[in-house]
């Protein structure tokens, strides 16, 4: 790559993460191209939880208008024990948006993606079906290899690939001999000791189809000992839900389970009968369900650099990955890349072709400022699973204890983790009270007429 060729950054992955990554180039106007293995936004059944300060980056990217296009905000948690008995409920939702002023909704994965995926000008940019096979760096650039035999050329490869990052196997192969502790880091950096099985539902069951199951805006989080779950109406006319299921022993990646649809079928069978709500379980939103699926639930975060020392560098679910419950892993990753361009962007706005050290160093600065947060989110998020399926007698003792701590300590708990979560440094911040947020605020009136 001479002096005068754009500088482009190849993104591995068409996820949360690597579409962001290239909402976020395209404002900036720096040349992109994202791979992705597979279609963009397909339909897996899967939602997604997005809070207020994810939001407000969406918001910047122009984007987030689009997304909420078919959902309105949560506004109430229910608890619920596994006979579907309400033992506490809040208003915490609609608290933390009188604060925030922005809302916490639930979305179709597909429609996040999509509106993210619609935002890209260039949609050349955007390689479906493709996926990489190798890279081969230099001093000046990095050259990606594709599944299909093609070279493409870049001054930056970032992974953004998802759990299962073929980037991060390939980094940990490249230094395999050299650092053996090194690779198994980044081999072996995720544990699963839970199951989920997940899915989309209608919002009526059955006889309960002339009705809703659960009312817009209301998230159930349903505790039970070795198990929980969680229902949400954040769409018009569907739940999203998740059962979780506690493993009988922890596995380790690469050597986390593959499930298939039989494991899903096999869980419901053994734990349908959970409630999922009043009057209905998780066996009758599974048997209703438009589409659902299985997976393990890694979580961890990868130790060691999350670069290779030149120009290759890991952002998203390929430097951590968290369980469900707490709702933040989809914000994690955009974070992630909200700090990776607060490096990228100043650079390149100062040098069109940057050497390697001075790349290394902006990844350097990125990791610092969003390892911590990684950190912290794992913690959250790993309590929370074990909380919910009450796995000590002490967080049994808590369950019991829990209605009675005051909203306004839930609520601070939320605004201390939400505060120190950063916004696109080079991108205007948007009015308060944003207009896309009085829509959603006003679609939520009319819903509860």
């Amino acid at each position: 790559m001479d002096d005068y060729d754009p500088f482009r950054i190849i993104i591995a992955g068409g996820g949360i993460a690597g579409l962001t990554l290239a909402n976020a180039l395209d404002k900036a106007g720096i040349d992109f191209v994202v791979l992705e293995k597979y279609e963009i936004a397909p339909q897996l059944g899967a939602s997604i939880c997005m809070q207020g300060h994810s939001s407000r980056i969406f918001d910047q990217l122009g984007v987030w208008k689009a997304m909420c296009a078919t959902t309105f905000p949560l506004t109430t948690r229910h608890r619920l024990d596994a006979r579907g008995t309400l033992f506490d409920g809040s208003p915490i939702f609609k608290l933390l948006q009188e604060k925030t002023n922005w809302p916490i909704v639930f979305m179709e994965r597909r429609a996040c993606l999509q509106a993210l995926y619609d935002s890209i000008k260039d949609k050349s940019r955007i390689r479906t079906n493709t996926g990489i096979a190798s890279y081969i760096q230099t001093e000046r650039d990095v050259t990606v290899i594709t599944d299909r035999g093609e070279s493409i050329r870049g001054g930056i490869l970032v992974g953004a690939d998802g759990v299962h990052s073929k980037v991060r196997g390939l980094l940990a192969d490249s230094i395999s001999k050299d650092d053996p502790e090194r690779r198994q880091k980044l081999i072996g950096g995720f544990k699963s000791s839970y199951r989920a099985v997940f899915g989309t539902s209608p919002n009526g069951l059955n006889s309960h189809a002339s009705r809703q199951a659960l009312p817009d805006g209301v998230a159930h989080h349903i505790y039970h000992r070795g198990a929980s779950g969680i229902t949400a109406v954040g769409a018009e006319g569907l739940i999203f839900w998740f059962l979780f299921v506690k493993e009988q022993s922890t596995s380790t990646s690469p050597y986390c389970p593959r499930y298939t649809p039989a494991d899903a079928a096999a869980t419901i069978e053994k734990y349908g009968d959970l409630a999922a709500g009043p009057g209905y379980n998780f066996r009758d939103l599974w048997e209703n369900s438009i589409k659902s699926g299985i997976v393990p639930m890694e979580e961890g975060v990868i130790q060691g650099p999350w670069n290779n020392g030149g120009r290759v560098v890991l952002v998203g679910d390929a430097t951590c990955k968290i369980t469900i419950n707490a709702g933040v892993g989809g914000n994690l990753a955009v974070e992630g890349v909200c700090r990776l361009v607060n490096e990228l962007v100043p650079l390149l706005r100062r040098k069109q072709t940057p050497t390697t050290r001075e790349i290394v160093a902006s990844f350097e600065r990125y990791e610092r400022m969003q390892r911590p947060r990684a950190d912290l989110s794992f913690d959250i998020s790993r309590h929370a699973t074990r909380y919910e399926s009450m796995d000590s007698l002490w967080l049994r003792l808590l369950r019991w204890l829990s209605p009675w701590i005051p909203w306004r300590f839930v609520v601070n708990g939320f605004l201390d983790y939400m505060k120190p979560a950063p916004i696109l440094n080079f991108l205007p911040v948007p009015d308060d009270p944003s207009p896309n947020r009085v829509a959603i605020e006003q679609r939520t009136e009319v819903n509860s007429e």
